[in-house]
């Protein structure tokens, strides 16, 4: 059986765990109260982008058989697996052997083996994939894996086809200088909104994944203290009582 001085040593590391997983939540609701006003903010340029687009030119999604280009934002640092091996998970079940992979962030990149280099999700330029994107139109579908709430406090991770073709221009708008011109114009536009707007998402998701963990290793130490703290005042009432019997039994001998 453990002593007291033993349980109140276990006591004391947990408690300092205790509260660097308590500052980590703050810090993890902090960057998540920041990225969902940013993200909220964002949503409404990124509405308006698409009914602009669509105002001049349909476009649709990318039937063709041809291998796919995923794009996918992986945190930079630990402590939200379900996030990163949820996303890797679901990467890793969609990928064909042909297909090719742009990975923002710096957990799993050597897993994905992604065509793009090693970028920090925190200050990527989204014209640069932009850019990886761009460069493929014509020989690969452009699909984006985003893990999101939604639903409840349930992380899903969906794949999304971006509508990367366009129909023919309608008769009643003049194009300048031609129709192809526009319409990569356009391309390009809703691809640089698209990549922010999924970006930010990504981060919401990956900052609510940490905070959960975070909470839940925090509320795990407390049960922890509660039963170590039941076993100290246990292991102390029985040292009083033997300490009792004895003071008794030497009193009844004397």
């Amino acid at each position: 059986m453990a002593s007291t001085s033993k349980i109140k040593s276990r006591m004391k590391t947990i408690q300092s765990t205790q509260k660097i997983t308590s500052a980590m939540k703050l810090v993890s609701l902090s960057k998540l109260q920041g990225y969902k006003g940013r993200s909220a903010q964002f949503e409404v340029y990124n509405d308006a982008v698409v009914k602009s687009s669509e105002r001049f030119i349909e476009f649709v999604e990318d039937t063709v058989e041809r291998p796919s280009l995923y794009l996918v934002f992986m945190p930079d640092l630990g402590l939200c697996s379900a996030y990163s091996n949820g996303l890797l998970r679901e990467l890793n079940t969609v990928l064909n052997p042909e297909d090719s992979v742009i990975s923002v962030g710096s957990q799993n990149y050597d897993k994905v083996q992604p065509i793009n280099r090693l970028m920090n999700s925190e200050q990527f330029k989204v014209s640069d994939i932009l850019d990886l994107l761009v460069d493929r139109l014509d020989t690969h579908r452009i699909v984006a894996i985003i893990g999101d709430y939604h639903r409840g406090m349930n992380l899903e991770f969906e794949a999304h086809v971006l509508k990367t073709r366009a129909l023919e221009g309608r008769d009643d708008v003049i194009y300048e200088p031609d129709f192809e011109s526009n319409a990569l114009m356009l391309v390009r536009q809703s691809l640089m909104s698209f990549i922010q707007n999924a970006f930010l998402i990504s981060k919401v998701s990956e900052h609510t994944t940490r905070r959960i963990a975070m909470e839940k290793a925090t509320d795990s130490a407390q049960d922890m203290l509660d039963e170590l703290g039941r076993r100290y005042n246990r292991l102390r009432q029985e040292a009083i009582t033997q300490e009792i019997s004895e003071i008794v039994s030497g009193m009844e001998e004397m």
